[in-house]
């Protein structure tokens, strides 16, 4: 079986894409059962996150995700304006705009080749503070 594991991405050195990590959240948590606390700041002008006006402002959750090596992680975020799966670059580092904690959920899966075993994890957001203006 593949090794697969989060965390909030707080490293103080990365960009995530134009903003750092303390831009977009705080106190990020995820506990044994997947559950997400903490807070996601309102964010506005995020034009490194979406050419896409309506999507530069809200709310916005960095997660560093990691896996064996030779695995590839995928990622969907439920009833998002994007649906399905979406490979993540080599950096494993996700940034997705949280419209609802409630309704949305993040799926992961690491699959081998190598080994031909996929790894699976859901990530509950509903622990989620989303600020406001």
């Amino acid at each position: 079986m593949n090794s697969l594991s989060v965390e909030a991405d707080t490293s103080t050195g990365t960009t995530l894409l134009g903003k750092a990590a303390s831009d977009l959240q705080t106190d990020i948590a995820i506990d044994d059962d997947y559950k997400v606390t903490g807070t996601l700041k309102y964010v506005t002008g995020y034009t490194g996150f979406s050419g896409d006006a309506t999507e530069q402002s809200g709310n916005y959750i960095a997660l560093d995700f990691s896996a064996d090596d030779g695995c590839t992680i995928e990622v969907e975020l439920t009833n998002s304006a994007h649906p399905g799966w979406k490979a993540l670059d080599d950096d494993g580092i996700l940034v997705a705009r949280i419209t609802d904690k409630d309704e949305q959920v993040i799926n992961v899966r690491a699959y081998n080749p190598e080994t031909e075993t996929t790894s699976t994890i859901t990530l509950d957001l509903s622990g989620l503070t989303l600020a406001t203006e």
